[in-house]
């Protein structure tokens, strides 16, 4: 089994989902596509892991939604109880931040605007989200819950981002090796 399907089984134990959900629900967490979870559907359906139940929809194929079985609980929870691994990290912008000084002041000028606004955009994005969270039934409050705590993370994530990226901005200006002298700690 690989860490997709493991997370696949996860997200159906907090609520019946279809492919489409479990394709949106998993890129929360790490890029996947239609192409890579269908099979591993099909797999899991197979060993018994999970069970589809088909819907019927007017003028569009049948809807699979998909739910965990017995044993594809148990086996989750073997996946629950054992070590975690650490992240996988691919992060463009920290390369570019790494390499800020090797930039002209232009260049880093419009890394520092793109940044701050992405952090913006994402501050407003969860913000929303947990509003929404707030609407959500008794009958999905596993999934609520779990989208709760990740949604603040998220949301303090993207304030520390943007806090950071303000003060990586100040001490840039800086010539001298005096940047040193300044701390993120103390800037917030």
């Amino acid at each position: 089994m690989n860490k997709l399907s493991y997370g696949l089984l996860g997200l159906i134990s907090t609520q019946p989902l279809t492919g489409y959900d479990l394709t949106a629900k998993i890129n929360r967490f790490w890029r996947s596509t239609h192409s890579a979870i269908y099979p591993l559907l099909s797999d899991l359906t197979v060993k018994g892991y999970i069970e589809c139940v088909s819907e019927k929809q007017s003028g569009k194929p049948d809807k699979k939604i998909y739910t965990l079985s017995d044993s594809g609980r148990e086996l989750l929870n073997e996946w629950f109880s054992s070590e975690t691994g650490s992240e996988v990290i691919r992060d463009e912008a920290s390369l570019k931040m790494y390499c800020i000084k090797c930039m002209d002041e232009e260049t880093a000028n419009k890394l520092f605007d793109e940044l701050e606004i992405r952090y913006k955009n994402k501050i407003d994005e969860y913000k929303k989200a947990l509003l929404k969270l707030k609407d959500t039934s008794l009958e999905q409050e596993n999934a609520a819950f779990g989208g709760y705590i990740l949604t603040q993370r998220a949301l303090a994530k993207a304030e520390i981002d943007l806090c950071w990226c303000q003060w990586v901005r100040k001490v840039y200006k800086e010539t001298d090796m005096n940047f040193m002298e300044s701390s993120f700690t103390d800037y917030r």
